[in-house]
């Protein structure tokens, strides 16, 4: 647990001060969400929050992998790395998207992309609780997961609008996975150290980095960036 908590702290103070410095780069580079009639905010407010929250999750991911502990976790597995490339292109998309604007087949392509290259290096559903347990063929198994994927993200997408709400939801979200994954793995004698836990403390660690900054009135957006990145941590 001490480990988690480590890797926690570390998403969320990354986050933190990551955000003033995002902040200023997006103002210069003209990542601004404009005031529309159905907005709260009143002046132009700069996305690609999403960006500083990047930051602290690969700073939690790199901090764990150094832990005795937690090193087990990479130890032989490909899903840390699906973990990564998934992140990188969603956050990618998500920073074009806050800059330039993208339309929806675009965005849909970029989100299927990204949880097929995360299902194809190993992070995908290979079972299902009906009837007991269902196992999933491998098409099956890569086709449910892409879904899943996409669904998840463009739900926080939906939410992300109000400040502080994507955020405090995912945030809440995560921590009660971390608490289920973690309970879980002792009820069935598996290592307490599992990627699952790990993912949801590092999401909660980067919901709590940014949501001093996210609060009303805010000073920085998530934009795309940040809600397809929670998104798709949360369905991994």
């Amino acid at each position: 647990m001490r480990e988690y908590l480590v890797c926690f702290l570390v998403a969320a103070a990354v986050t933190y001060l990551l955000t003033p410095p995002v902040r200023r780069l997006a103002i210069r580079a003209g990542a601004m969400a404009e005031v529309r009639d159905r907005d709260i905010h009143a002046s132009p407010t700069p996305r690609w929050g999403g960006l500083a929250m990047y930051g602290g999750f690969l700073a939690g991911l790199v901090i764990a992998s150094q832990l005795p502990g937690m090193s087990t976790v990479f130890e032989g597995s490909r899903q840390p790395l699906a973990l990564v490339v998934g992140s990188t292109l969603i956050v990618g998309l998500g920073l074009i998207d806050d800059r330039f604007g993208l339309d929806a087949p675009t965005k849909a392509a970029g989100q299927v992309l990204a949880g097929g290259l995360m299902a194809f290096l190993g992070i995908q559903m290979v079972w299902l609780p009906i009837g007991g347990t269902l196992v999933l063929d491998p098409l099956t198994s890569v086709l449910l997961t892409v879904l899943f994927v996409v669904l998840t993200i463009n739900a926080v997408n939906f939410v992300d609008g109000l400040d502080g709400l994507a955020a405090g939801i995912v945030g809440i979200a995560a921590a009660a996975f971390f608490v289920y994954a973690y309970l879980l793995s002792g009820d069935f004698g598996f290592d307490r150290a599992t990627l699952a836990a790990l993912i949801c403390a590092l999401l909660t660690g980067i919901c709590v980095g940014f949501l001093p900054h996210n609060l009303n009135p805010a000073k920085l957006f998530m934009g795309d960036t940040g809600s397809m990145l929670l998104g798709l941590l949360l369905a991994a």
